[in-house]
């Protein structure tokens, strides 16, 4: 399940960086990662809230380098923009992001199920 969310979180992450898409990227990637990643990870029923979960505590991962990038250098914002809005901003993104990894997490399992179920 590790390398699922690994991938997951990858594309999340890989979203960000592409200009111009990713206005549109960026929204949709927890429910991409987590349809994508769930595939990889070959999650069952009972896996699906776990990987959600997992793939929203990598969104932690932020919000601490952040807090440390304002406490060992103390600085107050980072190009214009206030540490503690930054913190904030990521914090709010770990429900958004399980929400988005489960929806699609589920939607991959339900498909990999159908398509297992015609195949018989």
């Amino acid at each position: 399940m590790l390398k699922g969310v690994l991938v997951g979180f990858g594309i999340m992450i890989a979203s960000l960086v592409i200009p111009i898409v990713h206005y549109v990227a960026v929204p949709l990637s927890p429910f991409i990662a987590g349809f994508i990643g769930s595939g990889i990870a070959k999650i069952d029923e009972n896996g699906i809230i776990k990987f959600g979960a997992l793939m929203a505590g990598l969104m932690l991962i932020p919000a601490v380098v952040i807090l440390i990038i304002k406490f060992a250098l103390g600085l107050d914002e980072i190009i214009g923009i206030p540490i503690m809005l930054g913190v904030w901003v990521s914090l709010a993104l770990i429900p958004y992001t399980w929400f988005g990894a489960t929806v699609g997490a589920l939607g991959g399992y339900t498909i990999r199920r159908n398509q297992g179920k015609s195949a018989e």
